[in-house]
């Protein structure tokens, strides 16, 4: 009997840890991530995001495949968006966090999207006036932005996206 209860416990202890992939432009979104890691490990998964070195970087491939191949990995992406826009793919006109989450989705993982608040009224704005370029968006360095927030915007069902100020949200 003993011994068939040290099997279930181990077969317990190496159960797999839900992984939880954390998708944002960094500088701007670093206070966020690192509430967010704070929060996922608290709920008992287990967080990936690149300042932590949970992405191993492969010496034969590009760093942004690295991350796609990470997320394949993951069981959840959580993308964060704020008004940077960050990398841009060496691919194709997505930034690298853009991909992220089309990678994601691609491949039928749950995932939840934020948008800062700010972001989304300006993206609102941006909405009414597509066409003048004059206009300053207060919350937004680069407008392609917009096109990515649009994107998310058209996603099917199940994949809302939610705005928030702080980490509390």
């Amino acid at each position: 009997m003993e011994s068939r209860v040290i099997c279930v416990v181990d077969m317990l202890s190496r159960m797999a840890i839900p992984r939880i992939f954390i998708s944002s432009t960094f500088y701007d979104l670093k206070y966020i991530r690192a509430d967010l890691d704070v929060f996922i490990r608290q709920q008992g998964y287990e967080p990936v995001r690149n300042e932590r070195g949970s992405i191993p970087f492969a010496s034969d491939v590009e760093l942004e495949q690295s991350c796609y191949r990470e997320v394949a990995n993951c069981d959840m992406l959580i993308s964060i968006i704020g008004g940077r826009y960050g990398t841009a793919s060496k691919h194709d006109d997505a930034s690298i966090s853009q991909k992220e989450l089309r990678k994601a989705i691609e491949q039928g993982k749950q995932v939840f999207i934020f948008v800062e608040r700010s972001v989304r009224h300006d993206h609102r704005t941006y909405l009414r006036n597509p066409q003048n370029e004059t206009i300053v968006y207060p919350s937004v360095e680069d407008v392609r932005i917009h096109k990515f927030i649009a994107e998310v915007d058209a996603l099917p069902i199940n994949n809302a996206a939610f705005e928030f100020e702080s980490a509390a949200d």
